[in-house]
C-alpha cells in the first residue's frame, strides 16, 4: 500500500503541477492576448495617424499644384493679353503708316491730275495757237497764188 500511496501521492503532486502549469499557461495566454491586443490597438493607431498624415500630405500636395495651376494660367492670361495688346498697337500703327501713304499717294495723285490739267491746257493753247498758223499760212499761200 505504501507505493499505492506514494504513487497517489506522485500523481497528486503532478495533478498540482500540470495545474500550476496549465494556469501558467493560462496567464502566458492572457499576457499573449494582452500584448497581441495592446500590439493591434497601438498598430491601428499608427495605421491610422500614418492615414491622416497621408490625407494631409495629399491635400497640401493638392492645393499647392491647384495653386501653382491658378499662377500659371494667370502668368498665361496675362501673356496673351500681353500679345494681344502689342498685336493691336502694331495692327493700329500699321493702320497709321498706311493712311500716311495713301494720303501721300493722293497728294501725289493730285499733284499729276493738276499737272496733267495745265498740261491739257498747254496743249489745248499750242492746237489753237497752230491752228491760227496754219490758217495764216493758208490765208497768205492763197493770197500768194491769187496774186
Amino acid at each position: 500500500m505504501e507505493g499505492a500511496t506514494i504513487v497517489q501521492q506522485i500523481l497528486k503532486a503532478l495533478d498540482l503541477h500540470s495545474e500550476k502549469i496549465q494556469q501558467q499557461m493560462k496567464e502566458m495566454e492572457d499576457r499573449l492576448r494582452t500584448e497581441i491586443q495592446d500590439t493591434e490597438n497601438r498598430l491601428r493607431v499608427e495605421i491610422q495617424d500614418t492615414e491622416s498624415r497621408l490625407r494631409a500630405e495629399i491635400q497640401d500636395t493638392e492645393n499647392r499644384l491647384r495653386a501653382e495651376i491658378q499662377d500659371t494660367e494667370n502668368r498665361l492670361y496675362a501673356k496673351i493679353r500681353e500679345t494681344e495688346d502689342r498685336l493691336h498697337q502694331k495692327l493700329l500703327d500699321l493702320e497709321k503708316r498706311t493712311d500716311a501713304r495713301f494720303e501721300r499717294l493722293e497728294t501725289k495723285m493730285n499733284y499729276w491730275r493738276l499737272e496733267w490739267s495745265e498740261t491739257q491746257e498747254t496743249v489745248d493753247f499750242l492746237d489753237r495757237k497752230t491752228l491760227q498758223h496754219e490758217r495764216k499760212l493758208r490765208s497768205r499761200a492763197e493770197q500768194s497764188e491769187i496774186s
